[in-house]
């Protein structure tokens, strides 16, 4: 008998192991997912979804990856990304996450109010016993400015954004490509406040769309941390905040309100208007989306 390859479709493979890793995320760890869990997205008998696993079968029908995307209720796009090789397993994982909350609303706000009742003290940093919403305040306008004044100080403007040379605008801080980190990103941080120096590692030498959010998260924090004029105002924010403003500055600074609305003018609205602005703004789908309806709430 002729024995059969392993692996023969590494990307089926991959999108197995992607399926598998997004159950897992949905029931947050309360129920432990097995192989049978993923094959039964199809219904497929264990020889089949072992066949599935190992890249014995191919997975790329339409009809199928759109079946796959309704039981996880995610963008067939993503899955198609995944079959054809263009999206490895991190990346895939990461865009099924999300890039993150832009504000503080839902459990999130909920459970951060319990605590502040229960505890006041732990956010009043300097004796002053400040509101929840003063405390909790996103503080949108100057984040806004803060990210303008990045786009300004390197005289972008037209997309794409280009992130090394925004590091070397500023002191301190370094970025370099490192095909042998094991992470997507790794940063060292060495001294504190307005003198440290960090340096930020990134598995290259491609710079991946969702690499490009974790890097400008990571622009946000540093220059917070050393007092940058311009990013003075979110040095007291709580941890808990101040996540939520380096998403909101990395959407800004990747996908600035100014060139947004200029390449919206001039697209092609007979095509993939998402799929357009990401290849323009060298982003993800998924974050294209999430900043064009942050934009068509905020204007800017």
């Amino acid at each position: 008998m002729k024995k059969t390859a392993e692996n023969r479709y590494p990307h089926s493979a991959t999108l197995f192991k992607f399926c598998k890793e997004a159950l897992e995320i949905r029931y947050e760890g309360n129920v432990k997912v097995i192989d049978q869990d993923v094959g039964a997205i199809l219904g497929y008998d264990p020889a089949d979804c072992s066949h599935w696993k190992k890249g014995k079968k191919n997975i790329r029908a339409l009809s199928t990856l759109r079946s796959i995307a309704d039981h996880l209720a995610i963008d067939e796009r993503l899955l198609i990304d995944i079959a054809s090789g263009k999206v490895g397993l991190e990346e895939a994982v990461f865009e099924y996450r999300g890039y993150g909350s832009f504000a503080l609303q839902g459990r999130s706000l909920e459970n951060l109010k319990k605590e502040f009742f229960k505890n006041p003290t732990r956010w009043q940093n300097d004796g002053a016993q400040k509101p929840f919403e003063e405390i909790f305040d996103t503080d949108r306008p100057s984040i806004v400015k803060a990210a303008e004044a990045v786009i300004n100080a390197g005289n972008f403007t037209e997309a794409p954004v280009y992130l090394p040379e925004i590091y070397k605008l500023f002191n301190g801080i370094n970025l370099i490509a490192d095909d042998t980190i094991e992470r997507t990103i790794k940063v060292d941080t060495e001294g504190t406040g307005e003198t440290s120096v960090t340096t930020v590692r990134y598995r290259g030498p491609e710079i991946r769309p969702y690499v490009r959010f974790l890097l400008a998260k990571e622009l946000f924090a540093h220059l917070t941390r050393v007092g940058h004029s311009s990013f003075r105002s979110f040095v007291d924010s709580p941890a808990e905040l101040l996540e939520i403003q380096a998403n909101i500055f990395a959407g800004l600074l990747l996908i600035p309100g100014k060139m947004l609305r200029k390449e919206v003018e001039v697209i092609d609205s007979s095509i993939d208007i998402i799929q357009q602005l990401a290849e323009t703004f060298w982003t993800s789908k998924a974050l294209m989306n999430q900043r064009l309806r942050d934009y068509m709430e905020h204007l800017d």
